[in-house]
């Protein structure tokens, strides 16, 4: 197998894993009345039947004060306990150890219908939330630690195996320990002894009120990557005094923090961002405590995981966005499975972006992720029927492989020499991730399931009118479709504006295509509706110097306005750094000719609030970065030529994101 170390069973406490894989603490969203639904149950089964060794429920709040959403689980009510009873039943029936967080997040808060006052150690605003805390006062300080501990209290009722107080990320206790954040002149605040006073005395709490066997770790932020936050040279004492002080089973180590744009970005570290963000910190706390060390963010990867565990760097390793992308990665492993793992791309679209939105967790790459009940029903169809999909994009190699899983005779047709559709077009950028492993492992299933894919072949809506007749006149015919699925994308759109025929125009994919065509130029990227390929347009045209210059015009109020906010914040973090110019709530209105020296090209910015406009001569390629377009004849003519039903998926049907496109090709794969 090659994965040893990631496999060898650990103990923390006295509590057994069976290897060193862990699903980490993260929102689902599959909550109701701030207790668990049985989605959330089947989701996280999903994780230990694949064969995690822990699973670390999402963060539960202590008080009533610390409900960070209104999808927020309240570890604060008794109810708490019924409903986590089958739960805990079900997860170690399957196999996993169970803990849960216990969460405040002090002044990081999100806010909902009312805004009560957020409790922090002093009334410091966190600059990306735009929260200005009240100062807790002494009393209220020990009724929180003793809210943590009551909620330990009920987690072991529940029948868990342990805790994690988050101080991760500048929550509640990382507030406390900051000597930038706590001007507290009580006994806990001041010297570090006072400042870590608070974790202390939780930690010693729930020791007095919990089984010697119940574990009870801490997870830390070991440095918050920006200007104001704590530092390595900050958290080291306060790890070594922390960890002197009570009796703890296990650290578990991240980096980044909530409170400013950039730092919030390495709480779910999009693809821009490798598992070295954590490589170090995980090796400099592991010489500092004797106890376990997970780490967490960015491992992606089995091979990636074994490599920090058998080299020092962590004795857990959180793989949740991998485990989000594919619940059964630990299992496919240990069997020498691996080329069917589907990679975890770190779009963030579906995972955490979805949770910001206030939505149940998905999976851009999984569409079972956060149906399972929903997909529990495998069947195979009684009756094979013969299928042609049209498309070897995402959608198509989806609904094909779905469709051949149950039992169908599914034929794929691609136009062009390789799988992938669009995104192929952004799939070898270096901030992408890993959409071209991605595409490989569809292509591989695809095979696995008996597909018969036929590249550079182009799908002709007359051929079902004369597969139809053929049929009609030979009963055992078998080269005529019961099923067509139209999965073939959309292409670039010009906005209907007038264009000079003269002028340079491009769309993403023509960019990505051929980056190099721009060398030396100055390029205005047109974005429509905050999209990620204007970003992805920005970022190829700015690398290197490869443009004179890069402006990036967007009809929205900032740039990546749609891209999850992590994404967003790296990509534009970047974009600054290469100078890339920012131009909000401007569109392209005309694009006229160049001007009689030949330089440049008459372009017209029009403002979409004013309507006022300003005429631009120093720009000499708009690239436009909006909504694909759709080719709805092919529809038209395929559903005038036969009785077979033609469906669409994806982008066909019409221009949207890839989450829908890999939905409604799962869907409709099962249901044909």
């Amino acid at each position: 197998m090659g994965y040893e170390s990631l496999f060898d069973p650990l103990s923390i406490g006295d509590v057994t894993l069976r290897n060193r894989i862990m699903s980490s603490g993260h929102q689902t969203t599959l909550v109701s009345d701030h207790l668990p639904t049985e989605d959330f149950t089947a989701y996280h089964r999903a994780r230990a039947q694949g064969g995690a060794g822990l699973i670390v429920l999402e963060a539960h709040a202590v008080d009533e004060s610390g409900l960070l959403t209104s999808h927020t689980i309240d570890a604060s009510r008794d109810a708490i306990v019924d409903a986590y009873e089958p739960v805990t039943e079900q997860l170690h029936d399957d196999g996993a150890a169970v803990f849960a967080q216990l969460f405040h997040g002090g002044r990081e808060r999100y806010t909902g219908d009312y805004a009560p006052p957020a409790p922090a150690p002093s009334d410091t605003p966190t600059d990306r939330l735009k929260v200005v805390p009240r100062p807790l006062t002494t009393a209220e300080v020990r009724e929180m630690i003793d809210s943590f501990a009551a909620a330990a209290e009920r987690m072991e009722r529940a029948g868990l195996d342990g805790v994690e107080i988050v101080g991760s990320h500048s929550y509640l206790p990382a507030q406390f320990w900051s000597p930038h954040l706590n001007d507290r002149t009580d006994e806990y605040g001041g010297d570090l002894e006072n400042r870590c006073r608070f974790t202390v005395d939780i930690v010693d709490e729930i020791r007095e009120r919990t089984s010697d066997g119940f574990a009870v770790g801490v997870r830390l932020s070991a440095e918050e990557r920006h200007r104001r936050g704590l530092d390595f040279s900050e958290t080291i004492p306060i790890i070594e005094h922390i960890d002197a002080a009570c009796d703890l089973d296990y650290w578990s180590v991240v980096v980044g923090s909530s409170s400013t744009h950039r730092s919030c970005s390495y709480i779910v570290p999009p693809a821009t961002e490798d598992h070295g963000v954590v490589e170090q910190p995980g090796e400099a706390v592991k010489e500092l405590v004797d106890v376990p060390v997970i780490v967490t963010s960015r491992i992606n990867e089995p091979e990636i995981g074994d490599q920090l565990i058998r080299e020092g760097a962590a004795d857990v390793v959180g793989m949740t966005r991998a485990l989000i992308a594919d619940p059964s990665l630990p299992r496919k492993v240990a069997t020498d499975n691996r080329e069917n793992v589907t990679p975890c791309v770190a779009c963030n679209q579906g995972c955490i972006g979805r949770y910001q939105e206030g939505l149940p967790i998905r999976c851009t790459v999984n569409p079972e992720t956060g149906r399972e009940r929903e997909f529990a029903d495998d069947e195979t169809v009684s009756t094979a029927s013969a299928v042609t999909v049209v498309g070897g994009g995402p959608a198509g190699l989806v609904c094909a492989t779905a469709a051949a899983d149950r039992g169908h005779d599914v034929t794929l047709l691609e136009q062009a020499d390789r799988l992938g559709g669009q995104v192929r077009h952004y799939a070898d950028l270096s901030h992408r991730g890993a959409f071209g492993d991605w595409i490989d492992t569809l292509a591989t299933r695809a095979a696995n399931a008996g597909v018969d894919v036929q590249l550079e072949t182009r799908f002709e809506p007359a051929e079902l009118a004369d597969a139809g007749a053929d049929a009609d006149a030979d009963a055992d015919a078998d080269d005529s479709a019961d099923a067509v699925v139209l999965a073939t994308g959309a292409a670039g759109r010009v906005p209907n504006i007038p264009i000079t025929a003269d002028a340079r125009v491009l769309t993403p994919g023509e960019l990505l295509a051929d980056p190099d065509s721009v060398r030396g130029d100055t390029v205005l990227v047109s974005d429509w509706d905050g999209n990620e390929a204007a970003l992805d347009v920005a970022m190829a045209c700015s690398e290197s110097g490869r443009a004179a210059s890069v402006e990036l015009a967007t009809a929205t109020y900032s740039p990546g306005e749609n891209v999850q906010q992590y994404v967003q914040n790296q990509l534009l973090g970047t974009l600054s750094e290469r100078n890339v110019t920012f131009t909000p709530h401007t569109r392209v209105a005309e694009i006229g000719a160049a001007d009689d020296t030949g330089a440049g090209t008459d372009v017209v910015l029009e403002n979409i609030h004013s309507e006022t406009r300003e005429r631009r001569n120093d720009i000499d390629v708009v690239v436009f970065a909006h909504r694909g377009e759709v080719a709805y004849e092919p529809f038209r003519e395929a559903a005038a030529q036969t009785d077979v039903p033609v469906h669409r998926v994806g982008d066909s049907w019409a221009p949207r994101s890839l989450d829908e496109a890999v939905r409604e090709g799962y869907e409709l794969g099962r249901e044909l």
